[in-house]
């Protein structure tokens, strides 16, 4: 099953504020990158966009009770453009099912995982 999380779904969740001003958690790779690249963009001040996030909760845990499935096919283009058929059934996009601040605080809650 392949599963898209679109712009409209990660461009709300805002992610790695709360962990690179957690001093508790020490040695975490993931920190680091946040700790990093947070400060190199103006539009990162209140956390970075998180598509890839929102595919890894998905992937991990599920889509419910966070999003809807819609099915379709992506088709992509010659000329790299793409568009979406929604007599397909092969690919599935997210729809909110809950509020966006409900899955940023999950995913940065999650995202606290002190490393051993």
């Amino acid at each position: 099953m392949i599963v898209f999380s679109g712009f409209e779904i990660g461009e709300k969740i805002k992610t790695g504020l709360p962990l690179i001003q957690n001093s508790a958690i020490q040695n975490s790779p993931v920190k680091d990158a946040y700790a990093i690249s947070i400060p190199m963009s103006e539009g990162d001040k209140n956390g970075r966009m998180s598509w890839d996030q929102t595919a890894v909760l998905v992937a991990i845990k599920g889509h419910a009770p966070y999003y809807q499935l819609v099915s379709g096919t992506m088709n992509v283009k010659d000329d790299g453009s793409n568009d979406w058929d929604p007599s397909g059934s092969r690919h599935y996009y997210l729809v909110e099912d809950r509020s966006h601040l409900e899955v940023q605080q999950l995913i940065n809650d999650l995202m606290m995982h002190q490393p051993r």
